[in-house]
């Protein structure tokens, strides 16, 4: 003795609604964590943010050995405290340039060097563009954008190992140390996480 199809056609209704039901239950709650995520960024990247004033395109400030070594210490404590946590890998990496950035200036005088100045700026630029994208609210969905911003990405990091090379390794040519800035054993190691 069979089902009829009306049978059929009810427990089958039933199934789908169940499922339909627990899809939607699953994507509410996917966009209320989302939702939640995103508050909880805003309110902590616009820190981040304010901090990247330092190397600021408009008006080109003058930052000071000190005022680098500030700067290195309180993106430490927001990255520790709760900005770190709340950070995607692509915004997570982009700090870490910042933080190698910071580490590799070269400084005149007490005043940072012009080129260095150049370079922080645009880390800082990429920096605060990972934020947004955390944020959605630049955002560009493109394919072509994607690659862009990845070849960017590899040229930056290009940029700051091939730095770390030439700070880590003795410049052996007459009067080399004069101008440059000494690091100790921190563990950085050119390419390294």
């Amino acid at each position: 003795m069979g089902w009829s199809p009306q049978v059929w056609a009810a427990l089958i209704g039933l199934a789908a609604g169940v499922l339909g039901s627990a899809v939607k239950y699953a994507l509410d709650r996917r966009a209320k964590a989302y939702e939640d995520l995103w508050s909880r960024r805003l309110e902590h990247y616009r820190g981040a943010w304010e901090l990247s004033a330092l190397f600021s395109r408009w008006p080109r400030q003058e930052p000071t050995r000190d005022d680098v070594r500030n700067l290195r210490t309180q993106l430490r404590s927001w990255y520790y405290g709760d900005g770190g946590m709340l950070m995607s890998a692509k915004a997570r990496r982009r700090y870490e340039y910042v933080q190698k950035g910071l580490e590799a200036i070269r400084y005149a005088e007490d005043r940072v060097e012009d080129g260095d100045y150049d370079r922080m700026m645009e880390i800082f630029s990429r920096y605060r563009s990972a934020l947004t994208d955390d944020l959605q609210s630049r955002r560009k969905g493109s394919v072509v954008y994607a690659l862009v911003d990845l070849i960017r990405d590899r040229r930056i990091r290009a940029e700051l190992e091939e730095r770390y090379r030439q700070i880590l390794e003795p410049d052996r040519s007459p009067g080399a140390v004069a101008g440059r800035r000494v690091i100790g054993t921190t563990g950085v190691t050119p390419g390294g996480r």
